[in-house]
């Protein structure tokens, strides 16, 4: 027998006892389905075997962990309906994630509405067959057998360049993939779901919020799926979309080439931004992104592309225009909110750009952090005809920051880090993970925050950033990929070691791990070939640029 603590409880089990066993009893009992369960403060899969003195607790659709597994399940279960909906000719590859919806596609060819129906009767009737999820393990040797077998090239060169001795291989019936992290015990599991036919492809709907049945269609911005669509077919184009290829690229010691060509097609990209405002004849450009986006660096591109233009830009940073400590507003636990609109003096920066419009003269803050305070410079500023306020925050394309001032007068700009490489068609890299990496970064680096801390903040970071930001990402003039092919090899030099040390911390040790296991993929590069202007410095360092 197995002395165990079950949800605070001491019991016994007999051996060879699994969590689903104990799953379903529970679910029996309270009505309620667990998904995975967390022993030894790790998340585990139902299929496997519980251990004596395990401490173990259930996870439910309102875990972070859980919503990732069961993302990771359909997306495996969607992919052979895809399969078996082409007859075993056709594969679907996964491009990218918009909201709770994520968008496939087959290679040279278009989903249509009758394969859209015949692809959810077949998800459908794998969702009531209850079609239990298998886990084979190779030596490194005979996986890359299968893999050749079975034309998964992407794979093959994922592990060509990774030492694992051992690699895992999923299954649905006869449908192998290589899956990138925990997946639910069976296709039973899936049974709120949603499948719309959208663009070439299809979209797979997925619970949104903790309440696993609701599943709300959303339809996808234009303006976003077009900027993520690009960047992921020139990634395409150029045959390193994926790890393996982007290593390949490396080893074969075209790194230089590749970090020219991606800076060059970046470039050009401000370039034509710039072009935009110019003949918009705007006088307020407002840029406004999620945390480590690339704003600042982005808006010092912007205005050096300006100048180019002979317009003369002016920086202002949205957050000098906080309000006084005092009045700033707080969370219920009694911190202080600044990721509210409410956090900023709208009337104080709203009569400032007025003033400015009418050629009056003005006396801008600088908000002391320490302090609490905005500074008031004693150099009066005002704006000529060819002058551009450049105004950078997250607020900047919510209409509520700016009653005051005509949309006729600002040109807004959206900038994000939409990553372009994923791991193969089924496994993608998760964009906010990116940022997140660039933060862990940055923050070490110039605010000599501790990593833990950063990683400890970052969900509440991420809830400001749906509540804030994301909402008015389409009303953008403009929206920008500041995301690099190749910066997933230069982060992961800087963010390993800080990693490693968090890994087996109990807060924050299993976002390090998923974090590690992801970055481990990628060869490492020197930093020193990397430009001095280029966006990534802002995180990395050693720039031109005075962006901290």
């Amino acid at each position: 027998m197995l002395n165990i603590e079950l949800e605070n409880k001491k019991i016994e089990v007999p051996d060879g006892t699994t969590y689903y066993e104990l799953a379903t009893q529970y679910e029996k009992e309270t009505g309620r389905k667990p998904y995975l369960v967390k022993a030894s403060d790790i998340a585990k899969e139902l299929r496997r075997h519980v251990k004596h003195d395990e401490k173990i607790e259930f996870l439910f659709y309102d875990s972070d962990v859980v919503k990732d597994a069961y993302a990771r399940t359909a997306i495996f279960l969607f992919l052979k309906s895809i399969y078996d909906a082409f007859g075993g000719k056709l594969d679907g590859g996964l491009k990218f994630r918009i909201g709770n919806s994520y968008y496939f596609e087959i290679e040279d060819g278009n989903i249509t509405y009758e394969k859209i129906t015949e692809i959810k009767k077949i998800f459908d009737s794998c969702v009531d067959n209850a079609l239990v999820i298998g886990k084979t393990s190779y030596p490194k040797l005979d996986a890359m057998k299968i893999f050749e077998e079975k034309k998964m090239e992407d794979v093959r060169l994922l592990f060509q360049y990774n030492y694992r001795p051992v690699i895992n291989l999923r299954n649905i019936d006869s449908y192998v993939k290589y899956i990138n992290g925990t997946l639910l015990r069976d296709t039973s599991y899936l049974k709120y779901y949603d499948i719309r036919k959208y663009r070439n492809g299809a979209l797979l709907v997925l619970p949104e919020s903790d309440d696993d049945t609701l599943v709300t269609y959303k339809e996808p911005g234009d303006k976003f799926f077009n900027i993520h669509n690009i960047s992921v077919n020139w990634a395409k184009q150029l045959k390193i979309n994926t790890v393996g290829k982007l290593n390949e690229e490396i080893s074969l010691g075209n790194f230089n080439d590749l970090v020219i060509m991606t800076e060059s097609f970046q470039d050009k990209q401000i370039a034509d931004v710039a072009a935009k405002i110019q003949q918009s004849g705007k006088r307020f450009v407002f840029v406004a992104g999620p945390s480590s986006s690339g704003k600042t660096s982005f808006s010092h591109r912007l205005m050096y592309h300006l100048k180019a233009l002979e317009l003369i830009p002016h920086p202002i940073a949205c957050d000098d225009f906080f309000k006084e400590r005092v009045e700033t507003p707080k969370l219920p636990n009694g911190e202080y909110d600044f990721e509210t609109i409410n956090s900023i003096d709208i009337d104080l920066l709203n009569d400032t750009l007025n003033r400015l419009l009418n050629g009056e003269e003005v006396f801008l803050p600088k908000f002391d952090f320490d302090v609490g305070t905005k500074i008031f410079s004693k150099k009066p500023f005002k704006i000529d005809k060819n002058d551009v306020i450049i105004l950078e925050g997250i607020h900047c394309l919510n209409p509520m920051l700016t009653p005051d001032i005509s949309v006729d007068e600002i040109f807004r700009v959206y900038i994000s880090a939409l990553t372009e490489v994923s791991i193969d068609n089924a496994n993608r890299i998760a964009t906010s993970d990116l940022r997140l990496i660039r933060r862990l970064v940055r923050d070490a680096r110039t605010r000599n925050t501790n990593p833990k801390v950063t990683l400890k903040r970052w969900k509440d970071v991420r809830v400001g950033e749906e509540n804030n930001i994301f909402p008015f990402q389409e009303e953008a003039d403009v929206l920008f990929n500041s995301a690099l092919i190749y910066e997933f090899s230069v982060l992961k030099i800087k963010a390993l070691p800080m990693l490693y040390k968090l890994s087996e911390d109990a807060e924050v040790g299993e976002t390090a791990k998923r974090l590690i296991k992801m970055l481990n993929y990628f060869l490492g590069v020197d930093t020193d070939i990397i430009p001095k202007h280029s966006l990534i410095r802002e995180f990395i360092g050693g720039g031109a640029l005075d962006v901290g």
